[in-house]
């Protein structure tokens, strides 16, 4: 579909929609300028106090609707080719990563991404190096979102407490630590929504996540609602 034909769809949609990206290699450069250029057109950039704001209240005061742009996984080239288009157009980014891939060592991490579906492009950095580093997340934390896409990228069973305790609060457990502050936003590696699993839940409480990206909705969790 014609870029522009999905953007006007999309804006005559919900007042605040969402966008997935996922690894964004330089080759595509250009076709990513393009886009983002129609969404900045079309869409106001969306923050975490933006949504906190609608969801609380279901009013959206922007002139235009606001866009959630995701980025999954935690890929480095999400800094070095996304960021900067980003902010060319004025728009915010929303980096779901994944924190154990920032801490794997850049001589394990195609390894790491080979078991736990993280699909990198051979040969793109002499270096070995296809995740973010910790400093570029600190950077991003300055002028984007930074949220969790759980630690290992790992689907895990619903009946396993240990396995989502290491997922939901590890994760944010290792962005206490190197970023000083929780994030605020988790999203599900094939994401279910709060409220259909009370021991998922109980972990992502337990993590104090404000909000919750799963695969059809994004929900204001119980603890903030009415804030």
């Amino acid at each position: 579909m014609d870029p522009q034909i999905l953007a006007r769809a999309m804006a005559a949609g919900a007042p605040v929609q969402a966008i997935n990206y996922h690894n964004t290699p330089a080759a595509r450069t250009a076709e990513y300028d393009r886009e983002l250029a129609i969404l900045a057109e079309h869409f106001a950039p969306t923050t975490e106090d933006d949504l906190a704001a609608f969801l609380a209240t279901g009013r959206w005061s922007a002139s235009r609707p606001g866009v959630v742009i995701a980025l999954y996984n935690g890929y480095r080239n999400n800094y070095d080719v996304f960021r900067p288009l980003l902010e060319k157009h004025g728009l915010v980014g929303w980096f779901f990563v994944a924190s154990g891939y920032v801490s794997c060592p850049p001589a394990e991490q195609l390894a790491f991404g080979a078991t736990r579906t993280l699909r990198t492009m051979p040969d793109e950095y002499a270096d070995g190096r296809y995740a973010l580093s910790w400093d570029e997340v600190r950077e991003l934390d300055r002028d984007h979102v930074v949220a969790s896409h759980t630690r290992n990228h790992t689907r895990v069973s619903l009946d396993d407490a240990i396995s989502l305790r290491s997922e939901i609060v590890g994760s944010q457990e290792d962005f206490l630590k190197q970023l000083g502050h929780k994030v605020r936003s988790f999203a599900w590696l094939f994401g279910g929504a709060y409220g259909e699993n009370p021991l998922a839940d109980g972990h992502v409480d337990l993590a104090g996540y404000e909000f919750l990206f799963s695969n059809f909705k994004i929900q204001r969790l119980p603890a903030y609602r009415g804030a």
